[in-house]
């Protein structure tokens, strides 16, 4: 029997906001309903969250404690009602929700078993049979979209070209490989309190959480692993796709479905290291995509090339190990802390996500929504004609994250005067630190700040002239996050191919990041301008749940063709562009594309200019989108008949 002083200790280490929820959840006790909450900054003032007023924390964990030995071993939880389920996410949001607002934050404490993914609106129809998907990845997207085809009873493979489930979890493996969002709010909403061991969880943990869903799931039977897609064609007479794919050995299959979904991922290409030289170095070079359990720096001079996420990662336990360490800087960082980060979920967390009814749903809400940082990202002209940098908000979180980095450096100015950015936060991707400021002031690590010349057979020279002679070369510099679908050769409707239609468009662009005109029945998860550039405010909270309101939004489509005797689907013009116009519009009011705030472009925005990878609509916006669907975004098309749902473009030719 757990004694009291440790469930007193746990319950106090809770995080109360939710503890109250889940109290209230169980008991619908009206004082718990009235206790106040107030905004705390977290992040280094990047966001707020809501906590439970002081003057409230005696009483919560005396009601908790009660609880706790009165009902909750014989508690027996009943669904709440919609009123009910409004007035909690009132509270837990902290203010009144419009219809829309709830429309959207309802699936946030996960009380559904499925609370985001699709059913079919009337008995399964017998057609459904007749109808088959191929995914191409078995990364966090391709399981949740054969989950949510399980769900359906539609038939599906999934091809996957290595050797195991996971995407760019199975892919990176380089030391402390770890999420930069808590653990709480990187997974499913269908999966519930899944037993993490850290509060930011490590790769090899996540690797084994997306395996784990795909088994549990009846996924993992569906994955053909070592099996790679070459190339997709779209038949016009059959309206089904013909993807060639390769196996292990090399022997080509030809395989046919009526629906393809492309589940590749943002970070599955790895930028290469391209300078002069570099193939005369005797040494080893590796993308962090390359490190294996058997490599090691142990005893050896390494070079770290990169200061974004991965290379920040990765440092503290690069310079544990070797002799000596160089870090190389082309652009100084905003990097922050996370409160819990590289922390265990202790005993006394575990206890209290077991044992208090509830308290995980409300937990995942309160995690999900910290205040909407929109102020951060929008410039102020009047902020700006009186001198300041950007926004009052941002402002501060510069001079928050300014003296994080003297803090952490000791004010050394040989480190302080290089490490600062000359632009605005919030305007490259945050970075989360680990240990990389603490790990520059280390005697074996130097910071390189001067740039790259050439390689020589033994090092690496920079313009300053200097030869730093080293053993390993770690390139920690990202991705071709802009190769969408590459290097599968896709034609769709009339032979177009897909590189060729983005040419047109100006780089990659899709409707809601999922489809493209002149490709039916062709669906990209992680797609162009998909998932939001930012948390917070209501919308659907951590990545995971944001694929999961991708897949949802594509089983929409595809029950819609089988329920009403179609046999194919293709978004319009009219609602591609009506998407990718919003997106642009509001892009050019933001961080991302303000001359002054952000002078050097970086992987949100491409070659043309344009903000590409994420997309700057506020997440209900964006979530409403994607658990709703307007039939008139697409053509809906019969083999042998024109008919369609709208006018506005011809369907492709077809035959009787």
């Amino acid at each position: 029997m757990t004694q009291r002083p440790f469930i007193r200790r746990a319950l106090a280490e809770s995080n109360l906001h939710a503890l109250r929820l889940a109290l209230l959840h169980a008991t619908g006790d009206p004082a718990l309903a009235a206790m106040k909450l107030e905004l705390v900054p977290i992040r280094s003032g990047a966001a707020f969250e809501m906590t439970i007023a002081e003057e409230h924390h005696a009483e919560l964990l005396r009601k908790a404690e009660e609880f706790v030995a009165t009902e909750a071993a014989t508690y027996v939880p009943r669904p709440l009602d919609e009123n009910r389920v409004r007035s909690m996410m009132e509270l837990a949001l902290g203010q009144e929700l419009t219809d829309e607002e709830f429309f959207v934050a309802r699936t946030m404490p996960a009380l559904e078993e499925f609370p985001v993914f699709s059913q079919w609106t009337r008995e399964r129809p017998r057609r459904a049979d007749d109808f088959r998907v191929v995914i191409i990845g078995a990364g966090l997207c391709g399981v949740a979209m054969g989950v949510q085809l399980e769900q359906l009873g539609i038939s599906y493979v999934i091809y996957e070209r290595r050797p195991d489930v996971g995407g760019t979890w199975a892919i990176n493996t380089y030391p402390d490989a770890r999420v930069d969002t808590a653990s709480t709010t990187y997974e499913y909403s269908f999966v519930k309190n899944y037993p993490w061991s850290e509060q930011y969880a490590r790769q090899p943990e996540v690797r084994r959480y997306i395996e784990t869903v795909a088994k549990t799931y009846g996924v993992y039977d569906h994955i053909r692993f070592e099996h790679e897609v070459q190339s997709a064609e779209f038949d016009e007479q059959s309206a089904t796709w013909s993807l060639r794919v390769a196996d292990a050995t090399g022997e080509i299959e030809t395989v046919t479905s009526n629906f393809t979904v492309t589940a590749t991922g943002l970070f599955s290409t790895p930028k290469k290291l391209d300078t002069d030289g570099i193939d005369d170095f005797t040494g080893e070079v590796l993308h962090t995509t390359e490190w294996t359990e058997q490599h090691s720096v142990e005893g050896k001079t390494a070079a770290i090339i990169g200061n974004g996420s991965t290379g920040v990662q990765l440092l503290a336990r690069i310079a544990e190990d070797a002799d000596q360490v160089y870090v190389f800087q082309r652009t100084p960082q905003w990097i922050a802390p996370r409160e819990g980060y590289g922390e265990p979920v202790t005993e006394e967390m575990r206890w209290v996500l077991d044992n208090i009814p509830h308290y995980w749903n409300w937990a995942r809400t309160t995690a999900l929504k910290p205040a909407d940082p929109r102020g951060t990202i929008t410039p102020d002209p009047e902020w700006r004609a009186a001198g300041g940098h950007f926004s009052e908000s941002n402002d501060k979180l510069r001079e928050n994250l300014t003296q994080y980095i003297r803090t952490q450096v000791d004010d050394r100015p040989d480190l302080v005067e290089r490490l600062i950015p000359d632009y605005t936060p919030a305007a490259r991707r945050p970075v989360v630190d680990n240990k990389w400021y603490r790990s520059l002031t280390r005697d074996n690590v130097e910071l390189v700040t001067d740039g790259i010349t050439k390689f020589t057979d033994t090092g690496i020279v920079t313009a300053d002239g200097t030869v730093r002679d080293v053993d390993l070369v770690l390139t920690a510099v990202g991705f071709e996050v802009t190769k969408w679908l590459w290097p599968i050769d896709f034609r769709g409707r009339g032979g177009v191919h897909i590189e060729d239609r983005w040419n047109l468009d100006g780089g990659p662009r899709a409707f809601q990041g999922l489809a493209i005109p002149e490709f039916p029945n062709m669906f990209v998860l992680y797609g162009p301008n998909a998932q939001p550039a930012t948390g917070g405010g209501i919308g659907l909270g951590g990545l995971p749940a944001w694929m999961e309101s991708w897949v949802g939004y594509i089983a929409r489509v595809m029950i819609a063709v089988i329920e009403d005797d179609h046999h194919c689907a293709e978004v319009t013009d009219a609602a591609f562009w009506e998407y990718n116009n919003a997106v642009d519009d509001e892009a050019s009011r933001l961080i991302w594309l303000d001359p002054a705030a952000n002078p050097e472009k970086n992987y949100y925005v491409n070659e043309h200019g344009r903000l590409s990878t994420s997309t700057p609509l506020p997440g209900l916006d964006l979530a409403t989108r994607f658990l709703s669907f307007a039939r008139d975004d697409f053509i809906f098309t019969r083999i042998g008949s024109d008919t369609t749902t709208s006018e506005e473009q011809a369907p492709f030719v077809t035959v009787s």
